[in-house]
């Protein structure tokens, strides 16, 4: 057994039939973001009356951090055999993106998810779609896989009026009219019946 078949898993995924292409990547380094490019510094400021004031949110970049471009090279090759040349999704189509994030467990403490999704996208941009601004619906997790590996899976569909994705099918609330509203409605109800009959 070669290292390649170590690496496969022991199953098959079958994408779900509202997302248009599923792009997998197993056991890789970590998905980079530019909150990974810079450290913080321990700063501060002498006050005019001699007094030290600690300084918040200073940061300096790490250098020679090109993992974000890195990872971008590696996303563009995987995700370039599920969009052959011209198949992107072309403007004006508008697109939802499901990402789900392996980390390891350090990492889930110190990531944020927002700043992953923004790597993504990013690594997406004239491969998937013509630019990250089609995309009108998000959904994006990180978590710590059972094995302990840094893995990503990206769905993408074309949203249409046959195929909503995921977020047609999300309802944040119903709209419930107030009895007040019923009570100013029901003689304007009985009238038109009225009329209709």
């Amino acid at each position: 057994m070669n290292n390649e078949q170590i690496n496969k898993p022991s199953y098959r995924l079958e994408k779900n039939p509202k997302v248009d292409v599923l792009i997998r990547i197993y056991d890789l380094p970590p998905v980079p973001t530019k909150q990974d490019a810079y450290k913080p510094l321990n700063a501060w400021q002498v006050n005019k009356d001699g007094t030290e004031q600690i300084l918040n949110n200073i940061y300096s970049r790490k250098p020679n951090n090109n993992t974000i471009k890195d990872f971008h090279t590696l996303l563009s090759k995987i995700a370039k055999e599920h969009f052959p040349e011209g198949q992107i999704f072309k403007k004006p189509s508008h697109v939802e993106v499901i990402i789900s994030i392996s980390v390891t467990e350090k990492r889930f403490k110190s990531v944020d998810v927002d700043n992953l999704a923004k790597t993504v996208l990013d690594g997406l941009n004239n491969i998937a779609f013509e630019d990250d601004s089609q995309v009108v619906s998000l959904i994006c997790n990180k978590h710590i896989h059972p094995t302990k590996k840094n893995g990503i899976l990206i769905g993408i569909t074309k949203l249409t009026n046959e195929n909503q994705g995921f977020i047609g099918d999300i309802t944040l609330y119903n709209m419930i009219p107030n009895d007040d509203l019923l009570r100013l409605m029901n003689p304007i109800i009985e009238k038109l019946k009225k009329a209709n009959r």
